[in-house]
């Protein structure tokens, strides 16, 4: 039950449908002082995607890649291996040697299917990092509520809908912007294979299907427990 309340408080006021132009007023109009260093530090912390070859973005609420990292060997392995290929080189083959393979025929192209599916885990993970976020933003609505309550504050209706829908809208919008980054990195693969970035699309429409279907179970758990 607890769970529901806390999912309740960002939509609740949604539900409001009879309240006239009073209700425009406060929910529009009047101002509040949200400013809460808690809430802007859930809103303004970047996404760290993990891409398929290990390298880790860090995608910043513009979209952009600020940051790109990449575990690098361990240096005692590093030499072991060196050593290795050292020790295992052959002759340098003749240049007319007719059993000599070239990497580049050795490289066959990927499917669309293929490099879609290997980009799966990245958006995953970025879909793990937004729910995480947002669950972090209901539950400090969540607190905040009871602790008016507690207190024997008022609640008052427009500063919570201000306050935590504008955040939760600023961290859809973050989300989109680390999305797209991610999808434009994957419409250049496609290109780069000599396929049309419009492959991705698929993606794209599963992403916004997620969001609509995140929305509507919000709003559903609020009409059964109000």
């Amino acid at each position: 039950m607890k769970r529901v309340w806390k999912y309740i408080l960002l939509v609740f006021v949604l539900l409001v449908v009879s309240i006239g132009g009073y209700g425009l007023y406060i929910f529009k109009f009047k101002e509040y002082d949200v400013a809460d260093p808690e809430v802007e530090e859930i809103i303004e912390d970047p996404y760290v995607i993990t891409l398929p070859d290990g390298t880790e973005i860090v995608v910043d609420k513009e979209g952009n890649i600020i940051e790109e990292r990449k575990d690098e060997p361990a240096e005692d392995n590093l030499e072991g291996s060196q050593n290795e290929d050292t020790q295992s080189e052959d002759p340098t083959p003749s240049e007319n040697d007719p059993n000599q393979v070239t990497g580049d025929s050795e490289q066959q192209r990927l499917t669309v299917a293929e490099i879609k599916e290997k980009y799966i885990p990245s958006l995953k993970e970025l879909e793990n990092q937004a729910n995480s976020n947002l669950d972090a933003l209901i539950q400090k609505a969540y607190d905040e509520y009871s602790a008016k309550r507690a207190n024997g504050e008022s609640i008052d209706i427009g500063y919570f809908y201000n306050k935590y829908m504008g955040a939760a809208n600023g961290l859809e919008a973050r989300t989109d912007a680390a999305f797209n980054a991610l999808m434009t990195i994957i419409e250049n693969e496609l290109e780069e294979n000599g396929y049309s970035k419009a492959h991705a699309q698929s993606l794209r429409d599963d992403y916004n299907a997620a969001k609509e279907e995140r929305r509507s179970n919000l709003l559903k758990k609020a009409k059964e427990y109000l």
